[in-house]
């Protein structure tokens, strides 16, 4: 639910906010019988026989399993080693995919349910927090979401994913690091394919383990400012 979110930056930012929520509602409703927990995380994904190497992302969890985000399509009965990129966490456990679906036009979403092993939700969730480093004072969803970064003039984009959102900003995750105080266009992609663009600019960012970087966002609150730099990617 978005009451705890007590102010937004713009209409288009609370109007992004309440859409996604409204996927995430229908997400759950359709997984109810599971008892999962909301916690956003790199995962490297390796075949048995060592030959296929990729990432993923947790958008939730339970101790017999967890539901990931991919860049391509995983076939059901597909098994998986999962390492969890998650401090002090370097466990692999082989898993099985059950089900898989589109997320958007370019990713999956997958369930995957471990072969013997369970997780330890709770050393989980303690060990994600030591993440959280910076102190807010703005309530977050958490809300595992692909996000395109747009930058400016001929600097490549990034693919990254949020780990939480609020109504001033959002963090993500991502394999490539952005140049802090530099505005960028974030475009969000919703589970049915739509993309929602919203200009966001990089206050700050650091390592997070050893492939990952970690930044927060901003997003403008006055129009204008928001409209300047939304004009360089026109």
């Amino acid at each position: 639910m978005l009451g705890k979110l007590s102010r937004f930056a713009s209409p288009e930012v609370e109007r992004l906010l309440k859409d996604l929520q409204a996927d995430e509602d229908n997400y759950n409703q359709e997984l109810r019988t599971l008892q999962r927990d909301k916690i956003v995380f790199p995962v490297n994904l390796t075949s048995p026989e060592g030959d296929f190497e990729s990432y993923a992302f947790a958008r939730d969890v339970s101790s017999e399993g967890v539901g990931l985000i991919t860049q391509f399509p995983v076939y059901q009965a597909t098994q998986m080693y999962l390492k969890l990129n998650v401090p002090n966490h370097p466990t692999k456990y082989l898993a099985e995919c059950r089900w898989n679906r589109k997320f958007g036009d370019t990713f999956w979403t997958s369930g995957w349910l471990l072969n013997e092993d369970r997780f330890d939700v709770e050393l989980i969730r303690q060990s994600d927090a030591t993440v959280e480093w910076d102190v807010r004072s703005t309530e977050r969803e958490k809300f595992a979401v692909p996000v395109v970064i747009h930058q400016k003039g001929t600097q490549p984009k990034i693919q990254a994913f949020t780990r939480n959102l609020s109504g001033d900003g959002v963090n993500l995750v991502s394999q490539q690091e952005v140049q802090v105080s530099s505005f960028c266009k974030l475009q969000f992609v919703r589970i049915g394919g739509e993309r929602f663009d919203v200009i966001g600019k990089c206050v700050w960012t650091h390592k997070y383990g050893e492939d990952y970087w970690l930044t927060g966002w901003q997003f403008p609150r006055l129009d204008r400012i928001a409209k300047f730099h939304a004009a360089c990617f026109e």
